[in-house]
């Protein structure tokens, strides 16, 4: 390709040149199976059409089961069903945070679950300190008979 080391240059202007979009037009020909122009026209006109939005506002309310979400998800509903078991999350406080308030919605009451809150340093670099520390901190606040560790 055409880039160089002595000059790097970023992805927009480089996937601008011939060459480049010669490579992907050769690409989406030999590898992805692209419908034809005719049916995504034909499918645009009809999910922009009073027909499909009319179908769509008519929908009733869904029940969808959260431990489908995501494998770590179904981990931390498992420990749940544990008596006097914490769960615990090996991995970042947003993912603990969207599961917290997942269940909350899900089973309308609060959900206990906590985490070692990794940063991007401590999952590159190995987040060890960050568990032993979490889990410390978790027993002496929270006196569970057990902890359920999982990981994201």
């Amino acid at each position: 390709m055409s880039q160089e080391v002595d000059n790097i240059q970023p992805s927009y202007p480089l996937f601008r040149t011939d060459e480049y979009k010669e490579n992907l037009a050769n690409k989406r020909e030999a590898y992805e199976e692209r419908h034809p122009q005719e049916t995504i026209d034909e499918v645009f006109q009809w999910t922009t059409s009073q027909e499909y939005k009319e179908l769509n506002f008519n929908r009733e309310a869904l029940t969808v089961n959260p431990a489908k979400a995501c494998q770590p998800l179904g981990a931390v509903l498992c420990a749940l069903g544990f008596e006097k078991t914490l769960p615990y999350v090996h991995g970042s406080q947003g993912c603990v945070a969207y599961f917290r308030t997942y269940f909350n919605r899900h089973f309308k009451e609060p959900i206990a679950c906590v985490s070692d809150s990794m940063t991007e340093d401590a999952a590159v670099f190995g987040g060890q300190k960050n568990m032993f520390a979490g889990l410390e901190n978790a027993k002496a606040l929270y006196k569970p008979d057990m902890i359920a560790v999982s990981t994201t």
